[in-house]
């Protein structure tokens, strides 16, 4: 993850083999992907999210594809973890 990002993009998924069919398809694509629980303020989910760096994210939504539950921004420089907006690419 780039350190000079304000904000990452989350990806939470309608099951755990999404989940990590996902990883796997961005990986392939050279895009930097982190695996992490969903956060709790998301609700109910798979249990597992990818985060990416904010450029990526329209290529991610696209490679993606139907998989994918929801998408999340999460600004990260004002220190409020719990900060999740929703975003559509």
């Amino acid at each position: 993850m780039d350190s000079k990002s304000a904000e990452e993009v989350v990806f939470i998924f309608h099951s755990t083999h999404d989940a990590i069919m996902g990883e796997r398809i961005l990986l392939i694509s050279d895009i930097d992907v982190r695996v992490m629980p969903v956060p709790s303020c998301l609700g109910p989910s798979c249990g597992i999210a990818l985060r990416i760096n904010p450029e990526d994210s329209e290529k991610a939504g696209i490679l993606l594809g139907q998989t994918v539950k929801g998408i999340y921004r999460h600004p990260l420089a004002e220190g409020n973890s719990e900060r999740f907006i929703p975003w559509k690419p």
